[in-house]
């Protein structure tokens, strides 16, 4: 999987997104259509799709724990699970996934390890212009893309970054860094998104404005944003990493995390935070950070349900958890 990768900066910078909104000509809004409607654009899109590179699938089809382990991925929207007239396209190893009859009829998006915003732009840009020679989509020549929500008007694009900014949050200088980004036009958002909370010291970094700004634009102006937390974040822990209390702390959690005979998804996202500060800054090196990373994804509830191939109800959940992080940190 893609963000299992450990490219860019991925030190500080967990991933890369960038998100296109998109709707088709002489349809109405999704939140207008009916059924029938739903599944004339379902039908429409599947048959514009390049088949040798992107499949489409139909919500209704998915489980209801795939559905939400796509969620715990990134992958779909939370407000996207139990949509039965949405569908998904994706790619072969899910670095691009569009939803079909989220907010928008098209709401694509393509994902990067570390921070490789240009990468997934391009990848991004392809898809896009694919489906636009077969399909035309609502423009204005003032306003530009035309989507449900005006925030998302005008490029429609939006890019976001997933931080893992744990010294920052330490020092107690996160508040005032978040603060500065906000006044400045991005906006800084949870682990899922809109209205989530920061899990294992995440968080989301966006663009807010997208009408009057080319794709450039708004690429060009999040890299100086991110650039300025990342040296932040890393002065940051060159600080924190001569604190003895701080060794300590790493050392525990890895601990923990090896021996620990039941443990929640807030606590195990707590630990790993604590590991993955430990081994960015060279204080242990038994455990790697792809590994870190991988597991802050896998021990999701239903992620965790699909991988180990068996269900557990709310009790055995926590269980099933600490023995699958103590396999895979042996």
């Amino acid at each position: 999987m893609w963000y299992k990768e450990i490219l860019n900066d991925s030190d500080v910078v967990v991933s890369s997104r960038v998100r296109y909104a998109r709707n088709i000509s002489n349809y109405k809004f999704v939140n207008l259509l009916n059924e029938k409607e739903f599944n004339d654009i379902i039908e429409l899109i599947e048959k514009s799709i390049n088949k040798n590179k992107y499949k489409l699938l139909n919500m209704k089809n998915i489980d209801e724990v795939t559905q939400n382990s796509l969620k715990e991925e990134y992958l779909i929207s939370k407000e996207f699970v139990g949509n039965d007239n949405g569908a998904i396209i994706t790619n072969e190893d899910n670095s691009l996934v569009c939803m079909v009859n989220e907010e928008d009829h098209l709401r694509m998006q393509a994902f990067c390890s570390g921070l490789n915003i240009d990468e997934c732009y391009n990848k991004l840009k392809e898809f896009n212009d694919e489906l636009e020679r077969k399909i035309n989509f609502s423009k204005s020549e003032k306003y530009g893309y035309l989507t449900a929500c005006p925030t998302n008007a005008g490029s429609g694009m939006r890019v976001s970054l997933m931080l893992h900014l744990p010294a920052l949050k330490e020092s107690g200088m996160l508040s005032q860094v978040l603060e500065q980004v906000n006044n400045i036009g991005f906006s800084v958002r949870g682990i899922y998104g809109e209205n989530s909370g920061s899990i294992g010291n995440m968080y989301q970094i966006s663009n807010r404005k997208t009408l009057g700004l080319t794709d450039k634009e708004i690429i060009d102006n999040l890299k100086i944003v991110v650039t300025s937390i990342i040296e932040a974040e890393r002065k940051a822990r060159n600080i924190l990493k001569e604190n003895i209390s701080f060794k300590d702390s790493v050392y525990r959690a890895l601990g923990i995390l090896k021996n620990a005979r039941l443990i929640t998804v807030n606590e195990a996202m707590g630990l790993l935070s604590n590991v993955r500060l430990g081994i960015s800054t060279n204080i242990i090196s038994e455990v790697t950070l792809d590994k870190i990373q991988s597991l802050m994804i896998e021990i999701q509830k239903n992620t965790l349900k699909l991988l180990i191939k068996e269900d557990f109800d709310s009790k055995e959940e926590n269980i099933f958890r600490a023995d699958y992080i103590r396999k895979e940190l042996v």
